[in-house]
């Protein structure tokens, strides 16, 4: 029998203890001889149920002490999203530049269907990687492809900053070829970084880590008009003598994006899968257990025995024989479990406790293939067309589509709504436009987005997802309503109340919807789906920012130069208001573990039932025909 205390993993009585020691001994006269399939199944030799031990092993990281693997995860997948709003939000100042150098005969502008190119290319870009990964990661391993996504953004960005006109392709033309490859890669980073920081962070802290990943997408907005200010003062005398010196700036601004990307790869590409993965897809619970002892050091349970530990390590060495002579594994297809090779029948017992509980739960790479449990479309379909599950990726995805219609919207056309109110015109000196716009956004991020994501990080496990969305969607909707609606009196009277209120509608964006929009996605979805399903809702997201940038380049001079953008803003109100209506659909995910959120414990219980079943049934067939 085994005696149990909750989140520890089993411990024998002194019975069961008497009897495994008779049983080890026995097995080592006698190495040829296995026990019985039914051994297995009613609590033999080493009968520790997965149950437990996938329970243990979830307790582990789920009860953790926050420790330097945790910081070391934020800090490897922030710097990520870091080079991701860097990469992004830099075209926000790139493109007047590229007016001043190449469209001079267009009054120093770039004409709107190519602005609207050159920023759109990058969020369609985002959008195929965004589901493309995310299926990816689930069907292949996080591990498999977090790093993948840093090395194009690194060859995507140096393409930007060298690409120049040609016969056959002009340079707009060229930028954004490169930004949708860019976007792919930027698209890519969400659903990884989200899902390995969610799968490894404690239950008490999961959003806080995770809202700190994301909040590295201030400093790297930020970070894009500090190195802007810098260059233009490098080259202050070059631009104010020709204009087309900006040339320079504009490509050393892009092609320096690369260079915390260069930072951070090694790093991804050597981070361990995450357990919940490697427990519930790859079947694989003595390489979860080991991988969680090494990122989450302890010595051993502290209810474990000193004879449990060796007994752990004799279960573990013991192999089940199999026709490919694989030492833990089997061949390269087949259910969880079986080997194309079969089992090697035994003259006295066909199954072996350890043998059937290392055929569940594999070492052996090939057989994690094998062994895969991983979600078919036809099961995802299945998964999602229930009501109480597809209604939470209904809310998930709609709530990002209307928070970056808005985000994106102002986002990436800052300088034509600073020009509005006379802070930053596009047309006249060079140097001072640029300068004005670039100031203007540093002003506006410091004020508003830097501490909006940091306010979350502090405060999302005392409030909870819920109502930090809600109170952002509130008072964005309220405040785009002043803008649009008062956008005469305010533009009139003083631009420095406006550049505050705009300010504060990205205060309650960051601390709101936009970081909860990335947070929740990443948490409540069963692990075989976690990664799609959080790239399904960030790809609705990044079609929010297409619809804004579209209707943004349309709007914006409908009546006159930027006429439009008081309606602009009262349109980005009414999409706040829509992801308020939608946030309803999604539920707390705070205190609450990842498998409490979407019932994928039921789940693997049963997949653990029916594979005992069968293994068993296979044993005792086996046992007939001898």
């Amino acid at each position: 029998m085994h005696t149990l205390t909750p989140g520890s993993g089993p411990r024998y009585n002194s019975a069961s203890n008497t009897n495994n020691n008779n049983a080890l001994n026995n097995n080592n006269n006698n190495s040829n001889q296995q026990p019985t399939s039914t051994d297995f199944s009613r609590g033999g030799l080493y009968q520790d149920d997965p149950r437990n031990r996938r329970l243990d092993t979830l307790a582990k990281i789920d009860n953790a002490d926050f420790g330097w693997f945790h910081v070391r995860a934020c800090m490897v997948a922030g710097v990520g999203f870091f080079t991701d709003a860097y990469d992004l939000f830099a075209i926000n100042l790139v493109s007047p530049m590229l007016g001043f150098v190449y469209f001079a005969d267009n009054q120093n502008s770039v004409p709107a269907d190519i602005d609207a190119g050159l920023k759109i290319a990058a969020s369609v870009g985002t959008f195929f990687g965004q589901i493309g990964f995310g299926y990816l990661a689930d069907r292949l391993g996080r591990k498999r492809m977090y790093g993948v996504e840093l090395v194009i953004i690194i060859v995507a960005t140096f393409g930007q900053a060298l690409c120049g006109n040609a016969y056959g392709l002009s340079l707009p033309w060229a930028i954004m070829v490169w930004r949708f490859i860019l976007g792919v890669g930027v698209g890519g980073d969400y659903p990884l970084s989200a899902v390995i920081t969610s799968e490894f962070a404690t239950t008490n802290r999961r959003g806080a880590m995770m809202a700190a990943v994301f909040a590295m997408q201030g400093f790297g907005y930020l970070t894009t008009a500090l190195v802007a200010i810098v260059l233009l003062l490098g080259f202050k005398g070059m631009i104010i003598e020709d204009p087309r010196n900006l040339d320079y700036v504009w490509r050393l601004l892009i092609g320096l994006g690369c260079v915390p990307a260069l930072v951070a790869v090694y790093f991804r590409l050597t981070i361990p899968e995450t357990p919940r993965y490697v427990l519930d897809v790859e079947n694989n619970l003595f390489k979860a257990e080991n991988d969680v002892n090494r990122v989450i050091p302890t010595t051993r349970n502290a209810l474990q025995s000193d004879r449990d530990e060796v007994e752990a390590r004799a279960a573990n060495s013991r192999v089940h024989p199999r026709r490919n002579n694989n030492a833990l594994g089997g061949g390269d297809d087949g259910p969880i479990g079986q080997s194309s090779g079969g089992y090697q029948k035994n003259k006295s017992n066909s199954a072996s406790a350890a043998g059937g509980y290392n055929s569940l739960f594999s070492a052996s790479s090939k057989e994690n293939t094998a062994n895969h449990n991983g979600g078919t479309f036809r099961e995802f379909v299945r998964y999602f067309s229930r009501w109480e599950t597809f209604k939470v990726l209904l809310g998930t995805s709609m709530t990002w589509f209307a928070l970056d219609v808005a985000f994106y919207g102002i986002g990436l056309n800052n300088t034509f709504i600073l020009s509005s109110i006379h802070f930053s015109p596009i047309t006249g000196n060079a140097y001072e436009t640029i300068w004005n716009a670039t100031v203007g956004q540093a002003i506006i991020v410091l004020l508003g987005a830097v501490p909006g994501y940091w306010f979350t990080v502090f405060l999302i496990e005392r409030l909870g997802r819920i109502k930090i969305q809600v109170m952002g969607f509130v008072m964005s909707c309220i405040l785009f309503c002043i803008l649009g609606f008062a956008y005469g009196p305010i533009h009139n009277q003083s631009p420095v109340l406006f550049i505050f209120l705009f300010a504060l509608t990205q205060f309650f964006q960051n601390f709101g919807p936009n970081a909860t929009t990335f947070i929740i996605p990443g948490e409540v979805f069963p692990t075989r789906y976690r990664s799609t399903g959080h790239g399904i809702s960030a790809g609705m997201g990044k079609l929010g920012a297409i619809v804004a940038q579209i209707g943004f380049s349309s709007l914006k001079d409908k009546g006159g130069k930027n006429a439009g953008i008081p309606q602009l803003l009262q349109i980005f109100a009414l999409f706040m208001f829509i992801g308020l209506l939608f946030t309803y659909l999604v539920p707390e995910t705070k205190g609450k573990t990842l498998e409490e959120l979407c019932g994928d414990e039921d789940y693997t219980s049963r997949q653990l039932d029916r594979e005992r079943y069968r293994q068993n049934a296979l044993a005792e067939k086996d046992e007939d025909l001898e």
